[in-house]
């Protein structure tokens, strides 16, 4: 019985072999070969640009079609695409789908940034779940809404009607009353408009 309890403590001893006392033991050696640096990019899981698609969307400023969702999300450059190992966000670009209801599909663009700068991005196919409620715009065509107008300091407000149907975040050309004059407006409610100015 002597003899494991003697292995066993010299066992103990090898794994903290040079360790100060008190230390942890020394991490595993890494499986890249010395010399070499660790790699920067991978191959993706299962399902994990449809994962990293979905959250980009959420956190991002990129806009589906009201109520859609994203069921799958592939890579158009094939099965050799490869993301950054460690990014420290993940936006997404998309390209506005047409206005239909049921399967749809976009294109999109995962940008995976390195703090400020963008390490990489993915080109994508998204298919979409678009409900038929998504078909109806937030503001129809000749809708009545308050549109403010900011100079400076100065902020006016009058009534206008849209020229065009669009939904909240669209900017589109308003018809002042009653001067009759043309404006470009960004909808930010149902019922309130900012007016554009013309270089943005």
């Amino acid at each position: 019985m002597r003899a494991p309890v003697v292995l066993l403590v010299l066992a103990l001893a090898s794994g903290y072999a040079g360790a100060a006392p008190g230390a942890p033991p020394a991490p595993k050696a890494s499986a890249t070969a010395p010399g070499k640096p660790a790699p920067t990019t991978r191959r993706p899981v299962a399902n994990e640009l449809t994962e990293l698609a979905r959250t980009a969307v959420a956190t991002s400023a990129a806009r589906l079609p009201k109520g859609a969702t994203i069921v799958a999300a592939r890579s158009t450059n094939g099965a050799m695409v490869e993301i950054p190992v460690a990014p420290s966000r993940v936006t997404i670009d998309v390209t506005p789908p047409p206005r239909r209801a049921g399967a749809v599909t976009a294109t999109a663009v995962l940008v995976f940034w390195k703090d400020s700068e963008v390490s990489a991005r993915v080109p994508l196919r998204l298919e979409l779940s678009v409900p038929p409620e998504a078909l109806v715009f937030d503001v129809p065509k000749g809708g009545v809404l308050t549109l403010v107008v900011r100079r400076g300091l100065i902020e006016v407000s009058t009534q206008a009607v849209t020229s065009a149907d669009g939904d909240i975040g669209d900017v589109v050309q308003v018809l002042l009353r009653p001067s009759g004059r043309v404006l470009r407006a960004q909808l930010v409610s149902r019922d309130r408009a900012i007016a554009v100015e013309d270089g943005r």
